[in-house]
């Protein structure tokens, strides 16, 4: 925890310089490229009552355009005359892939979220989780808020971190109801998620006896949002605000809100490469064996694709294509 700081609203800038980065992208396969120097800003908001301090950062992946925009508007929510505590806000935290409207930075091509704690002198991704990672680290509750990457689009949902033994991963599962969603996604271990959590900023704050939620909604690729997922990010960040006592005002409950382990999730795969239509959105309740998408195979041939499971649509394929065995949409299983 920081000392007392004066109440008001400024901004921090912070340089990452250009680095030499082997980067395995063509053409540059095998040469070193001097990179892009960026600039992260950070808007500190500072109330007039002490309180809690929380970290919300957009932008992890350059193309994840509904969390910048959330972050952005959680920034111009917030009144400081009205704040109980300590706000910072992130809402670029991935300025070199942005510039290039890439999801990594063409220059240093490797997930940020693989990155903890960072290395001021280390290689661009590095140096910029170690700045990142510092801002966080003076906080009480880190929210990283993302969307889906090109390919597809993600309902309402939160991951929260698993309990380590500290006691804050029961209290992250609190905010994380606070937060709404559909599901609320929680595991036994970090092993249990499916990707790499261990190095993303809420799931190292939660083992670091901090609180922590990622939570995920729309599509990314650098399309314009829909509002829909940018409010719901929104509504949601305001709503553990509340629940932290940092703001006044009821919390807006957000969709159904049950609480599923990730390995119940089910993957439906395309049993063929073609055209795809897809005939559930987002978000949508299915039941078992209704038919979720058709494959126009090329020249000719319809596949109907049906859920194997009932459940939640908390990720659907967004691209007019697909190829054989990759996944059209992720069901998450009710009650």
């Amino acid at each position: 925890m920081m000392g007392r700081l004066t109440p008001g609203r400024k901004v921090e800038s912070f340089a990452v310089e250009a680095v030499g980065t082997h980067n395995s992208v063509p053409p540059f396969t095998t040469a070193v490229s001097p990179g892009v120097a960026v600039t992260i800003h950070a808007i500190r908001i500072t109330g007039e009552k002490g309180g809690p301090s929380v970290y919300v950062g957009g932008g992890q992946h350059g193309d994840e355009i509904g969390g910048m925009a959330a972050a952005w508007e959680v920034a111009q929510a917030v009144d400081h005359r009205k704040l109980k505590g300590r706000l910072v806000v992130v809402p670029l935290q991935n300025p070199a892939a942005f510039k290039f409207r890439t999801r990594l930075n063409p220059f240093d091509p490797i997930d940020p979220d693989w990155i903890y704690p960072g290395d001021p002198s280390g290689t661009h991704y590095q140096r910029t989780r170690f700045i990142l990672n510092n801002l966080a680290s003076e906080c009480d509750c880190v929210m990283d808020l993302h969307t889906a990457g090109i390919s597809g689009a993600n309902s309402g949902y939160v991951y929260v971190p698993p309990e380590t033994g500290n006691g804050s991963g029961k209290r992250s599962l609190e905010l994380g109801l606070a937060f709404g969603g559909d599901r609320i996604i929680r595991g036994k271990s970090e092993e249990t998620y499916g990707w790499k959590v261990s190095s993303a900023m809420p799931f190292a704050a939660v083992r670091e006896g901090r609180l922590g939620l990622y939570p995920e909604a729309g599509q990314g690729g650098g399309m314009m949002p829909e509002k829909r997922f940018v409010d719901y990010l929104v509504t949601g960040t305001l709503n553990v605000l509340k629940s932290m006592h940092m703001l006044e005002g009821d919390i807006v409950a957000q969709g159904e809100r049950i609480v599923v382990d990730p390995s119940s999730e089910k993957s439906v795969k395309a049993p063929r490469e073609g055209l795809l239509k897809t005939l559930v959105s987002p978000g949508q309740n299915v039941s078992k064996g209704q038919v979720i998408a058709e494959i126009r195979r090329i020249p000719k041939g319809l596949v109907k694709v049906k859920a194997p499971i009932a459940g939640n649509v908390i990720f659907l394929h967004r691209l007019g294509s697909v190829g054989e065995g990759e996944s059209i949409a992720t069901l998450s299983p009710g009650k």
